[in-house]
């Protein structure tokens, strides 16, 4: 008996003792009132990187590429080299007319001397009016050779300086169609190239929110492949329907874009209603769940959802 109940007291003594633990404390969170502003409700809608002028870039005149100092995606400037056609049979040509119009002037000289002598002589009466005559009109004569021989030297210098092929404007490479060797001949493919100062977002969206957009509104454009924000500015329209989606295409420019990818897509805000009374929230507070956007309000000193957001609300930084 004495040990039994030694025993009962050991386990009585040695069993813990499992108390509940402390409840968590509720999170605590910012609040903030909200406000009411005249505002344009706006949607996100994907668009289309391109470009609105684009170079397709062709020799003028023939040669062989001896040099081809760019490469596809590079980024050039305006009068920057990009291929330099051979040019040493232009070179011969162009030593062959210099050498013409060198001997020319040499006989322009000789017979202007002539025409100076028959003039005195002419003038004194011992020689004939024929004989001036005839020397006159050689000396207008090689004085029309010489002409001839300096344009054919203009047009062929200007064969030489076409032969050196330059960027038309501040662009990016976006085709290359040559390499050095290549025999290029007049008209054919150099490189294509878009320009920097026309990168536009081509924005489908229904023709009924036509009314809604200004021309010249700035907008905002997020680039999710490289996850830039930047601005754009609403270009007006393309004349053309869809004539099976009924979609009409924005036209947005964007602004200080360096690196630009021909297709890129693009998300912009455009407006989709009127100006109206709007209530403004902090973009933190902005939550996004199974695609739809909610913000949590206080009701009854406990959180409540207030969801479409997307629709109905504007949204501050």
């Amino acid at each position: 008996m004495r040990h039994y109940l030694a025993l009962v007291l050991v386990l009585f003594i040695t069993t813990p003792v499992f108390a509940e633990p402390p409840a968590a404390p509720p999170a605590l969170v910012k609040t903030t009132a909200l406000q009411s502003s005249l505002a344009t409700p706006t949607q996100s809608f994907v668009g289309t990187l391109y470009f609105d002028r684009i170079s397709q870039l062709s020799a003028e005149v023939s040669g062989r590429a001896d040099k081809v100092l760019f490469r596809e995606g590079d980024l050039v400037n305006k009068g920057q080299v990009l291929v330099q056609l051979n040019t040493d049979f232009i070179d011969k040509e162009l030593m062959r007319i210099q050498s013409l119009i060198d001997l020319t002037q040499a006989k322009l000289d000789h017979k202007k001397k002539d025409l100076a002598r028959y003039q005195q002589l002419l003038e004194q009466q011992a020689t004939s009016a024929t004989a001036y005559d005839q020397l006159f009109y050689s000396v207008a004569e090689i004085k029309a050779q010489k002409a001839a021989y300096t344009a054919e030297l203009e047009s062929t210098q200007i064969k030489k300086d076409k032969s050196v092929i330059l960027a038309p404007f501040n662009g990016r490479i976006l085709e290359k169609n040559i390499d050095i060797g290549n025999w290029a001949t007049t008209g054919s493919p150099i490189a294509r190239i878009g320009a920097l100062s026309d990168i536009f977002i081509q924005v489908p969206t229904s023709e009924t929110l036509l009314p809604f957009s200004t021309i010249g509104q700035r907008v905002d454009v997020w680039l999710p492949a490289t996850n830039q924000h930047l601005k754009g500015i609403h270009k007006g329209f393309r004349p053309v329907v869809d004539a099976q989606t009924k979609n009409i295409f924005s036209r947005i420019q964007l602004e200080q874009m360096t690196h630009p990818y021909e297709n890129m897509s693009a998300e912009v805000s455009l407006a989709t209603n009127s100006e109206s009374e709007q209530l403004l929230v902090p973009r933190d507070a902005l939550v996004t769940f199974n695609g739809q956007k909610f913000v949590y309000s206080i009701k009854e000193g406990k959180a409540a959802i207030m969801k479409e957001m997307s629709v109905y609300v504007q949204i501050k930084p």
